[in-house]
């Protein structure tokens, strides 16, 4: 994976957070019994993509982390 392919890999992971948390908002206002249908994969999903899969890309480009959207793609 190259600096380029990491960006756009980190992009793609931060829409998807975005739309967890969206589909979070949403199934918190539904019952009881949909709600704890939803809800627990649902944080498995989003935490498994903050804290194993961006954790590892932030891992591998630093730099991505610290740097955020401006980032040149440079590998440190």
């Amino acid at each position: 994976m190259d600096g380029t392919q990491a960006t756009q890999i980190r992009s793609l992971l931060l829409e998807a957070a975005d739309a967890i948390d969206r589909v979070n908002a949403i199934v918190s206002t539904l019952d009881s019994d949909d709600r704890a249908l939803l809800a627990t994969p649902l944080d498995e999903i989003s935490s498994a993509l903050h804290f194993e899969l961006l954790q590892k890309l932030y891992l591998r480009y630093p730099a991505l982390a610290e740097e955020g959207e401006g980032w040149d793609g440079t590998a440190v």
